[in-house]
């Protein structure tokens, strides 16, 4: 009622209303939480979404000892969210969990992105966040910050460490078609364990495996793949 300035009467239908849809459910101590349908979604995400029926199959044929997670994230609007996260060491402390939405300025799975979007894409998000670019180092004008991401599409990878000193990341782009970026693929490593010969090795890893996950993600057709009804049973309210 008070976020919303609605009256105790509008409130009470709002929460019956999506409590029907099955978005919300009763909790504990008078409370509510999520409802099925949200479950049932996520279920539908994982059984549907062209990119992880592509990518997590090969994802899973890299077995190099090196790794120690893989994170997929995509990107919507100005933000990146991670939507696949496998973690092997379990030495390592990870900032991206499934779920969590980042800005495009934030880490490697991020900044790749960032890197790849057109010119038109790159100059509109400079403009608006500028003081943000020169404090992620990525360039004081305009100039600096193309220069820097023209590198990084040389390199056709973005590495480093962000918010934990003890962890680098690896990431590549992934397309849905071959001019427009839609996700990143990384690998993350314990820094202290890799020479520098090693990580030439996950960075060459990462950007085959994001390279292979494009090519049949461009190649991919809606017809082709198996998508499920995402609620087979309708919720009947008393």
């Amino acid at each position: 009622m008070e976020k919303l300035g609605s009256t105790r009467a509008t409130t009470y239908r709002y929460v019956k209303a999506l409590d029907e849809a099955g978005l919300l459910a009763p909790g504990a101590g008078g409370s509510y939480v999520l409802g099925p349908r949200i479950i049932q979604l996520e279920r539908q995400i994982q059984r549907s979404d062209p990119l992880l029926q592509l990518a997590v199959p090969l994802m899973a044929s890299d077995q190099s000892p090196l790794i120690g997670a893989k994170i997929i994230s995509s990107f919507y609007g100005n933000q990146v969210l991670a939507i696949h996260v496998e973690k092997f060491d379990p030495d390592i402390e990870l900032t991206m969990g499934r779920g969590q939405v980042f800005p495009l300025l934030y880490g490697t799975p991020s900044k790749i992105i960032l890197a790849y979007l057109s010119p038109y894409q790159m100059k509109t998000f400079y403009a608006a966040n500028s003081e943000e670019v020169q404090k992620a180092g990525l360039g004081d004008t305009w100039k600096d910050f193309r220069t820097n991401l023209r590198l990084m599409r040389r390199k056709g990878y973005c590495s480093g460490s962000h918010s934990n000193p003890k962890v680098i990341g690896f990431s590549a782009p992934i397309f849905h078609d071959k001019s427009s970026v839609s996700a990143s693929l990384s690998y993350i490593c314990r820094i202290g364990v890799l020479s520098e010969e090693q990580k030439r090795e996950v960075a060459a890893r990462v950007v085959a495996a994001a390279e292979q996950i494009s090519e049949r993600l461009i190649k991919y057709r809606p017809e082709n793949g198996q998508v499920e009804p995402v609620f087979t049973t309708p919720r009947v309210s008393s």
